[in-house]
């Protein structure tokens, strides 16, 4: 009878969190989120994200004059698919070394994503908007993991870069607004688990 009473009110509990969380906006989605989920959310956006600038990357290369210093520059045309590969081993359980290496390489990423995004806010160059936003979305999930917290508009930077993604992703077709809900839901599911084991 006791178990009985525990399940239904372990259900009731999982049907009232999954309910209110229905009504959430994505901010407010994101923000319930643990850091470790955000991150993996806006990974995985990223990546359904990454044929949007593979695909025009296949037939342009992003090179442009620094309008401050006037020095030419070539962006890497796997800059996003390194940033996800290395996202994705940051926020996965590391030993120090590998955390320590993995801090390494990060800062090094977040220099050479921080040049062309700045340069494209100088209007140094011009690309289709949802390829910007794709560049927009990992350089400001990368200065999520490097520790910065908040956009210059108060913003978690984790809910940036997921909006941003999928502004992209809906503006290109790749998926519709229910495979996004499902997405999210899954997000939000994974965390609600994690909540329930702790």
């Amino acid at each position: 009878m006791e178990v009985h009473l525990y399940l239904s009110a372990l259900l009731a509990i999982c049907l009232t969190v999954a309910i209110h969380l229905r009504k959430m906006t994505l901010i407010d989605l994101v923000n319930s989120l643990e850091k470790k989920i955000q991150i993996g959310l806006a990974i995985e956006l990223i990546e359904i994200g990454l044929p949007i600038w593979e695909d025009y990357n296949s037939e342009n290369q992003i090179e442009y004059t620094d309008s401050v210093v006037g020095v030419y520059h070539k962006i890497d045309k796997e800059l996003i698919r390194i940033s996800i590969k290395l996202l994705s081993k940051i926020n996965k359980p590391n030993n120090i070394l590998t955390k320590k290496i993995n801090g390494i390489k990060l800062k090094t990423l977040y220099d050479e994503i921080r040049e062309p995004v700045v340069a494209k806010q100088d209007d140094d160059f011009e690309i289709p908007l949802e390829v910007e936003l794709i560049l927009y979305s990992t350089s400001n999930l990368i200065e999520y993991v490097h520790g910065k917290e908040k956009s210059a508009f108060s913003e978690n930077l984790a809910y940036v870069s997921i909006n941003q993604s999928i502004e992209a992703i809906t503006r290109k077709g790749i998926l519709e607004t229910d495979e996004i809900k499902e997405i999210l839901l899954h997000a939000k599911n994974a965390y609600v688990n994690n909540v329930f084991k702790t």
